[in-house]
Parts: structure tokens; C-alpha cells; sequence
């Protein structure tokens, strides 16, 4: 197992204090609420938090600490989540169908993760101040697409071991896992298809298309 799936990235919030979570908590919720990151404010934070302004700068040096660090401890959580069901004892097919579930389950209350990824990818635009914030985690050990790349090809080398597929290139291997859970999160934000398609049929096609693309 790699080293950064073995290390667990949330215990760099280990034992904050009870402000700096409600804090954070405001910021997940503001943008599972839709809020532009570029514009929340630390008066929204703080208001939301129930504590005062100058209150945040005693644990946080600026705005964008506070929200960088927030979405971290969001998408952490639900990573450490992911990787209990790809790292547990069940067979490959079994984890996925269980990571299926997860993702029906959870998906509306991953806005912050979705926002983070996209942040860290370039494909939500953010202020300067922000970006400064978020590249000092990027291209490091506790960059969630680093977590997240190394997380996939753990699990997707179990396929390879139970001789499910045979894609030897990682990268590839990487790419159908992605592209083919994108394809479920589509069917579930579209009420599978507007009911024109049966969740059980949408969850095997999606697994045996999967597979079947990993057996060149």
C-alpha cells in the first residue's frame, strides 16, 4: 500500500479547537449552499460560526486559510471514507458496487469536494489570494489529486490481481475508473435517465463497461 494512503491526511486537523471546526463547518455549509468562494467574507464565516470577527485571527491568518483549510478538511473526510470501502477485505467488484452506494448517498453533500477538485485542477477560477493559499498543498503529499491518484491505483491493482482485467498501464486504469464514475454521478443527478433506466441495470452497465474497457 502506498505511503500516502497509509498516512491519514486528517490528523493534520487533530485536535483543533472547537472554534476552528465550527469555523470550517461554516465554510462547507456556505458552499454546499452555493456560495461564490471567491466572495465569502470573514464576517460571514464568524456570523455563521457564532463567534466573533476578530476571533478567526487568532487561529487563522487570513480569510483564505480558513476556507482552503476547510474544504481540506471536507474532502479529507470523505476520502478517508472512499478509502475504507477500496482498502477493506471484499472483493473488487463488491467495493465498487459499495462505492456505487456511497456516492448515491453522499453525493448531494459534496459540494465542497467537487469545489476543491475543481480548484485544484484550474477549472474554477479563483482569486490570487486564494490560489496562494491552495499551492501550498499542491504537488504535495497532502494534495487531495495526489491522495486521490494513489487511492485508485491501490485499488485497481486488485482487479489486476484478481485477474478481472488485465490494463497494465496505470494511467489508463485510472482514466476508465474515473470516467466510468462519472457516468454513474451523471445518472444519479439525472434521476437515472428521468426513470427511463433502472438503478440495478445503470450500476451493472456501468461495472461490466468498466471492465470491459480494461481488457484490451
Amino acid at each position: 500500500m502506498s505511503s500516502n494512503i497509509n498516512s491519514n491526511p486528517l490528523d493534520m486537523f487533530e485536535g483543533i479547537a472547537e472554534k476552528e471546526m465550527l469555523m470550517y463547518q461554516a465554510v462547507i455549509d456556505m458552499v454546499q449552499e452555493d456560495y461564490d468562494i471567491n466572495s465569502i467574507k470573514v464576517s460571514d464565516i464568524t456570523g455563521r460560526a457564532g463567534i466573533g470577527k476578530g476571533t478567526a485571527y487568532e487561529y487563522f491568518t487570513s480569510k483564505e486559510e480558513i476556507i482552503v483549510k476547510a474544504l481540506l478538511y471536507d474532502t479529507y473526510t470523505h476520502l478517508k471514507r472512499i478509502e475504507a470501502i477500496l482498502c477493506g477485505k471484499d472483493g473488487y467488484k463488491d467495493k465498487f458496487y459499495a462505492l456505487m452506494d456511497y456516492l448515491e448517498k453522499k453525493l448531494p453533500l459534496t459540494k465542497g469536494v467537487g469545489s476543491l477538485m475543481k480548484m485544484l485542477s484550474g477549472t474554477y477560477e479563483i482569486k490570487d489570494d486564494i490560489k496562494i493559499e491552495l499551492d501550498k498543498f499542491h504537488n504535495t503529499d497532502a494534495c487531495p489529486l495526489t491522495y486521490v491518484e494513489n487511492l485508485i491505483d491501490y485499488y485497481m491493482m486488485q482487479g489486476v490481481e484478481e485477474k478481472i482485467y488485465t490494463e497494465a498501464n496505470p494511467i489508463l486504469r485510472r482514466s476508465v475508473f474515473a470516467t466510468q464514475l462519472t457516468g454513474y454521478i451523471y445518472c444519479i443527478m439525472n434521476n437515472y435517465y428521468a426513470g427511463n433506466l433502472g438503478r440495478e441495470e445503470a450500476r451493472d452497465y456501468i461495472y461490466n463497461s468498466m471492465v470491459k474497457l480494461l481488457n484490451p
